[in-house]
């Protein structure tokens, strides 16, 4: 029996250390994968921008599918060496983890029931989001969370690589074009494509850079940090898309949220205002200098001044600026004297959940209260003109007042499967465009142009994958920013995925799943999940 157990334990360890062996392949193979995608594929523009949408699917699919093969050799190899590893998984399955495997679940669903099978297998063309890309997605987040070692110096490696992509951007939008890209035109910047997809690509990075600066504790990290949260700053501000303000939203709300247990933290949420109305200043200044001409806004043809022309020109962003720091200076002054009553009182509300409670309500209060006053009297504050972007009608938001409504319509005329199911990945134009209804007033407000998608991922989603797909993906990206939220006091990464992930989702509310933007988001999904399995967090 002695020797029977012995035999038993030596089992064990050759069996744990040759898993050990193999996931540490597993690691450096993704480690590989990692720097390809966060530091070659942003730069990575063949033939400028004439394909570029093309060329970066072909790109994205052939590297990921090769590094898919060879994770998956690693996977096969571990289980034939422990064949209880299986259940030992799923007996480790967190909540978002099951929410994933249910929108995989659907997404095959989907696929199965679509009546458009060749689109929905790779997807639409120009957009390639069917039936591979999607599960692809879920893969991603599955292997970050298991195989991704969090280090500080990956994270800046990607932030350092998408900071140049930001600074491409910002010159570009000034005529300065650092890199020769074929078919450039305002409409197109960076090495991204046009507005919208690097407006895509800046949700994910710049609200995670925003986010470790808040968070940072070292003075180096935290200057660093600090310089890439301006640059990033500044790149929303100017790149065009109005889509980024609701990305500023989201971030400078949650992380507000986020401060009120924490003076310091406060006192960082301040400086990243003051880096905004600077970024307003700097954006405005750098219309003065040689060479640098401002090619792109609504302002320029004649037309209404849009938000980036509103707040790089005249001296509001400044006063902002000055009231703001005049605030921080005077907040650290009072709070730091010992002789006042009043000062603790302040540093103890901070200090205690009470904090949170009053500043939701706050927030929330001072939320309505300023939609109401835009709406209603944005017209005086603007001079008596009418600002678009306060009045929802068909053309609202560059023709998404009609895509979201004709997609609304389109859906209830499916079935009572269909709506459960969705028509397929990626088959929103293809059945749209047959519902008479939708398809003439889609052709009435875009012309020729085909839309493929609502512009708005939950519309999108709702057509393609059904109310199944859209309550797992919902269940999916809702559990992960609960828990993250929940395990960032111990994990400060996990603040920066939390905001991260709430910019991505709000932008996307006016945006749609693109495959320079959404890997992204799956592998900070990925990571936040694998920082807190590390921490001992699986199953809450």
């Amino acid at each position: 029996m002695e020797t029977e157990n012995r035999k038993n334990y030596k089992e064990i360890q050759l069996n744990s250390g040759s898993g050990n062996w193999l996931k540490k392949i597993g690691q450096n193979i993704l480690l590989i994968y990692f720097i390809i995608l966060t530091v070659i594929y942003p730069y990575y523009a063949p033939g400028g921008y004439l394909e570029i949408g093309e060329n970066k699917y072909i790109f994205f699919r052939n590297v990921t599918l090769v590094w898919l093969a060879a994770m998956l050799l690693v996977i096969l190899c571990t289980v034939v060496r422990r064949p209880g590893l299986l259940t030992e998984y799923f007996h480790r399955m967190s909540v978002t983890d099951w929410f994933a495997y249910g929108y995989f679940v659907a997404v095959m669903l989907s696929y199965l029931c679509s009546s458009y099978k060749e689109e929905a297998l790779w997807g639409a063309q120009g957009w390639y989001m069917g039936t591979v890309m999607q599960m692809i997605f879920v893969l991603l987040y599955f292997f970050f969370s298991r195989y991704f070692v969090y280090r500080v110096k990956w994270v800046a490696v990607w932030l350092a690589a998408s900071a140049g992509v930001f600074v491409l951007g910002i010159l570009n939008r000034y005529s300065i074009y650092p890199v020769d890209m074929a078919g450039q035109t305002p409409v197109f910047i960076s090495t991204l494509g046009n507005i919208n997809w690097f407006c895509g690509y800046w949700s994910v990075t710049a609200p995670m850079g925003m986010a470790l600066y808040w968070c940072s504790k070292g003075r180096w990290y935290r200057v660093a940090a600090g310089v890439y949260s301006f640059l990033a700053i500044l790149a929303g501000i100017v790149q065009g898309s109005e889509s980024a303000y609701l990305v500023f939203a989201a971030a400078f709300v949650i992380l507000l949220l986020f401060s009120i247990h924490s003076v310091q933290y406060f006192y960082r949420w301040m400086q990243l205002c003051m880096m905004f109305a600077a970024g307003c200043q700097a954006a405005r200044l750098l219309r003065y200098l040689p060479g640098f001409w401002l090619n792109y806004g609504s302002g320029l043809n004649g037309g209404s001044p849009s938000m980036m022309e509103r707040l790089t020109s005249g001296n509001g962003t400044l006063w902002a600026l000055c009231i703001v720091f005049s605030g921080y200076v005077l907040l650290r002054l009072w709070i730091h004297r010992k002789d006042r009553d009043a000062s603790g009182r302040i540093r103890n509300l901070l200090e205690d959940g009470r904090g949170n409670k009053i500043c939701a309500a706050v927030l929330i209060l001072c939320g309505c209260v300023g939609l109401c006053g835009l709406f209603k009297f944005g017209g005086l504050l603007y001079g008596g003109e009418e600002v678009p972007i306060m009045l929802f009608r068909e053309d609202w938001g560059n023709g998404r007042g009609a895509a979201w409504n004709c997609s609304i319509e389109a859906y209830r005329a499916l079935d009572a499967l269909h709506r459960i199911v969705g028509v397929g990945p990626d088959c929103f134009a293809a059945y749209v465009y047959e519902v008479p209804a939708a398809a003439g007033r889609l052709v009435e407000e875009f012309g020729s142009e085909r839309l493929t998608n609502a512009h708005n991922e939950g519309l999108s989603m709702l057509m393609n994958v059904g109310a199944l797909g859209c309550m797992c993906y919902a269940g999916f990206v809702g559990s992960a920013l609960i828990r993250f939220c929940k395990g960032a006091r111990g994990q400060t990464f996990l603040y920066a995925c939390a905001v991260s992930l709430l910019a991505y989702t709000v932008h996307n509310m006016v945006s749609f799943q693109q495959v320079l933007s959404t890997p992204y988001f799956f592998m900070l999904l990925g990571m936040g999940e694998g920082v807190l399995r590390k921490a001992g967090k699986d199953y809450e």
